[in-house]
C-alpha cells in the first residue's frame, strides 16, 4: 500500500490534485481511498435527521444512500489508526492536509511568483516534491503517475 499526503495552504489546489490523482488511479482500475483534514466540526447540516443523529451524541453515524455509506464517528481515532482500517481494502491511500504529519507527501505552494515556497508549519519531513498548480499542472500528474508504478 502507497501514502501521499498533499498538503498546502488553502486554495493552493490540493482538492484537484487529489481528484485528479483519484481519477487516474480508478482509471488504471486501482483501490484508493481519500483522507481529508477538515478544520470544522460540522459536516453535516444540523437541519438534516443525518446532523440531528450526530449533534444528539450517536458515538457512530451511518448514511447510506444508493451505492455509498458515509461512516461519521463522534470520536475519530488518530490519523494512523485511520490509515490501518484501510489498509488492507485499498492499493493507495491520499491525505489532503495533516501538514504536521509525517507520510509521504508533495506540498502545494501558492505563491506570487515561481519557486517561492513558504513552508511555515509544515512537517519538513518525507517532502518529496513541491508544485505550484498555477505553473505544474501536467507536471504533477506526471510525476504522480511515475510515483504511482508498482515497485
Amino acid at each position: 500500500m502507497k501514502i501521499l499526503q498533499v498538503t498546502g495552504f488553502k486554495n493552493s489546489g490540493k482538492t484537484t490534485t487529489v481528484n485528479r490523482m483519484v481519477e487516474y488511479l480508478k482509471a488504471e482500475g486501482r483501490k484508493v481511498a481519500v483522507i481529508k483534514h477538515h478544520h470544522r466540526d460540522e459536516v453535516h447540516d444540523a437541519g438534516t435527521d443525518t446532523g440531528k443523529f450526530i449533534r444528539s451524541g450517536a458515538d457512530v453515524t451511518l448514511l447510506n444512500t444508493p451505492g455509498t455509506v458515509m461512516t461519521v464517528e463522534n470520536k475519530a481515532p488518530d490519523l494512523h489508526a485511520q490509515i490501518e482500517s484501510l489498509s488492507d481494502r485499498v492499493e493507495f491511500i491520499l491525505i489532503e492536509g495533516y501538514k504536521e504529519e509525517d507520510y509521504p507527501k508533495v506540498f502545494m505552494e501558492y505563491s506570487f511568483k515561481s519557486g517561492h515556497t513558504k513552508l511555515t508549519n509544515i512537517s519538513l519531513r518525507n517532502v518529496l516534491k513541491t508544485f505550484d498548480i498555477r505553473y505544474d499542472e501536467e507536471y504533477i500528474m506526471t510525476w504522480f503517475k511515475e510515483w504511482s508504478k508498482d515497485e
